[in-house]
């Protein structure tokens, strides 16, 4: 899978929250039927109860080749961002440079959520969104759950301390490869 491949999954489950948060007319389901559907997805507490969801089934077929499971997180995710944002989530949650202690999550809970995999990524991450005022860059959230491995975590890590722009303009900081179901 290229890394176009790969972005493209961010990309259709990107489009998969803007149909359910979108305020427009014309959208797939009437607005009260969009809402119904976050509701339940932010009740849901396992992946299991998230696929039991039409909507989420719906993002789980338009990314059939990503294990349902880990779709199944992501769309329980999702239901909690209200707004986009344009910084990437780790660098939103994490210092404003190295030297500073100050971050909107603690770095001890950080370091939980780093090692959370499978079916526990999804209450961490869940509770990441809510920190950040409910807010998301959806692509870049969507990625990493997709993705979620060393690598990510890794590029997160950078993110968090605020070391990323340095390290990525020396190249030491690569993209992350996929993975099939649970690492």
């Amino acid at each position: 899978m290229t890394d176009t491949e790969r972005r493209n999954g961010a990309a259709i489950a990107a489009e998969w929250w803007r149909g359910l948060v979108s305020e427009e007319p014309g959208r797939r389901a009437t607005r009260g039927t969009r809402r119904a559907a976050l509701a339940r997805l932010r009740r849901a507490a396992t992946p299991i109860e998230v696929m039991q969801e039409p909507e989420a089934l719906r993002l789980i077929r338009s990314l059939s080749w990503a294990a349902p499971e880990r779709v199944a997180i992501l769309a329980g995710i999702l239901a909690y961002v209200r707004e986009p944002d344009d910084q990437r989530i780790a660098r939103a949650i994490g210092r404003e440079s190295f030297d500073e202690d100050k971050a909107l999550m603690s770095e001890a809970r950080f370091r939980r959520l780093l090692q959370a995999s499978g079916e526990e990524l999804m209450e961490p991450l869940r509770r990441l969104v809510r920190l950040n005022k409910d807010k998301a860059n959806v692509c870049d959230l969507s990625f990493s759950v997709l993705y979620w491995g060393d690598k990510v975590r890794k590029r997160w890590i950078f993110e968090y301390y605020g070391v990323s722009d340095s390290l990525r303009s020396s190249r030491h900081v690569s993209d992350a490869t996929p993975v099939s179901s649970e690492t």
